[in-house]
């Protein structure tokens, strides 16, 4: 059965959220349109946004159209921010016992305001996929992935990954069930580690997990291997990152520049959908700032819609690279190529 407390709220956004609809009681489906990205511009009957029960019996949050997936407690902060500060009260008193005053409650129970502890480099805890005997289930799962050889050095395996999270955030993650995950970190120029991303196995499950050991930081992959004085990449996934020369990847690339230099010398790169209509608002963002475009080819959607579909389905590394460099656009030219891909 779901979290109780997580039930009750999300029940209680039945009237913030158009098409509301429970589908299923076990496990517990809601279906609703996504107000991440407002779902259908074309039809207000599609309804593409999920709360899912997790086998650890707490929701998580999942767009079929946007493809944005958060936890229960990130999905309600940003639908009703007044409903999330009663949330967390009653998840401490759920887990801990009654509190005579809720607002003393420890900012340690506040999910961005735990303070990060280490008694050495974290990443020191787990093993890189390059470490890994070659039947290590995790590292036939990055090779199945087709991710470059020379690239497993930067991907970790943490087998223990709540344990691992809550060693260095006390508490952060609740420890019902332990799972193990990929874990892409984002480290600064100096390799000190700022946050990092952990890609589950199960396909019921939240697929991925991003966490910030400091709020002030923009969520970038490749920050210490990026060369800002040469063109760089910037993809969407960290993953995608690794199949370009000099990239890095900021969680959705929304068209946001926190963290970057030299913004002259960026050229980003967005999953092939142009019928998509996040990624257009993203594409036009970028390309109003005089940034530039990687404005990918129809005809290259046989091989997928981003960079690790296309080396799944027989591109190499370098085709990859010189497909993306053949198709940068930039200015009044950029916004043309994509007039004319949107009618395609």
């Amino acid at each position: 059965m779901v979290d109780y407390v997580e039930l009750q709220y999300a029940t209680m956004l039945s009237n913030r959220l158009q098409l509301f609809k429970i589908k299923s009681r076990n496990p517990y489906k809601i279906n609703f349109r996504c107000p991440e990205c407002g779902d259908s511009q074309t039809s207000k009957s599609k309804a593409r946004g999920w709360l899912l029960e997790s086998k650890d019996q707490t929701f998580v949050y999942y767009c079929h159209n946007c493809g944005v997936s958060k936890s229960f407690h990130n999905f309600l902060k940003s639908v009703d921010p007044y409903s999330y500060k009663d949330f967390l009260t009653e998840k401490f008193i759920e887990k801990h016992g009654s509190a005579k005053n809720p607002d003393e409650l420890p900012v340690t129970q506040t999910l961005e305001k735990i303070k990060p502890v280490f008694d050495e480099h974290p990443l020191k805890k787990i093993k890189k996929i390059s470490q890994l005997k070659h039947d290590h289930p995790a590292k036939k799962y990055i090779q199945d992935r087709k991710i470059p050889p020379e690239q497993h050095y930067r991907i970790f395996y943490a087998p223990k990954f709540k344990t691992w999270v809550n060693s260095m955030l006390p508490d952060k993650l609740e420890m019902k069930k332990e799972e193990p995950r990929i874990v892409l970190p984002f480290l600064d120029k100096k390799g000190n580690l700022f946050g990092f991303a952990g890609r589950g196995f199960d396909p019921n499950g939240l697929r991925y997990m991003t966490i910030m050991l400091y709020d002030d930081r923009p969520k970038i992959f490749g920050l210490d291997k990026v060369d800002f004085n040469s063109t760089y990449y910037v993809t969407e996934g960290a993953i995608d990152s690794l199949f370009l020369n000099n990239a890095v990847a900021m969680a959705g690339a929304d068209g946001n520049t926190d963290g970057l230099e030299n913004i002259e010398n960026a050229v980003f790169v967005f999953d092939l959908e142009y019928r998509n209509k996040e990624i257009m608002k993203r594409l036009e963002k970028v390309i109003s700032k005089g940034v530039s475009v990687c404005l990918f080819p129809q005809s290259l959607s046989k091989y997928g819609k981003d960079l690790n579909e296309f080396a799944l389905n027989g591109l190499t590394t370098s085709q990859i690279q010189e497909y993306v460099k053949r198709n940068t656009y930039k200015g009044l030219d950029a916004k043309i190529r994509l007039l004319e891909l949107k009618k395609c």
